[in-house]
């Protein structure tokens, strides 16, 4: 009788811990084990990722892709909610060219493995989202795109000219 209620406890605090209270898909993927940066280590390869395109045909931040420095190799991968891969590529400076969306915002989500000049495994993933406008929340401050990149890092202003969504 005494393990049984500790059993009971413990099954229900798994089940219920697995639940999610948003309405928002709940993707799993595995990010766990990668090496974010190289800070440190006396090695320079460095992986910049904008958390935003906008595929609307103005010329401007409508593919996504990762930038890299001393970066040997790279697996770049795009996933949609249901976790379907939608564009794997490893090819250094290659370009996921999305589809045209009519909805507003899409989120979706990456994942990159790559390799340094000194053979040491970095990787990064997480959220994209692509915007035909934007929106209140999160507000436009939050989204950094391609054309923001500088030396260091995404620093820079974008050209992006969006309406505010409905």
């Amino acid at each position: 009788m005494k393990l049984i209620f500790p059993a009971i406890i413990f099954f229900a605090l798994a089940f219920f811990s697995s639940c999610t209270k948003s309405g928002e898909p709940f993707v799993r993927m595995n990010c766990e084990g990668l090496v974010t940066d190289t800070l440190g280590t006396n090695d320079s390869g460095r992986i910049y990722i904008p958390n935003a395109f906008t595929p609307n045909g103005d010329g401007l931040n409508e593919i996504y892709r990762p930038f890299t420095q001393y970066i040997d190799s790279i697996r770049f991968t795009i996933y949609d909610e249901d976790n379907t891969v939608l564009f794997t590529s490893n090819l250094l400076g290659d370009a996921w060219i999305p589809p045209v969306t009519s909805l507003l915002v899409k989120r979706y989500y990456y994942k990159i493995q790559a390799t340094t000049h000194r053979n040491r495994k970095i990787g990064v993933c997480g959220d994209v989202y692509a915007l035909t406008c934007y929106t209140i929340n999160p507000p436009q401050r939050f989204y950094y795109f391609e054309d923001m990149l500088t030396a260091n890092g995404f620093t820079g202003t974008t050209l992006e000219t969006l309406n505010t969504c409905p």
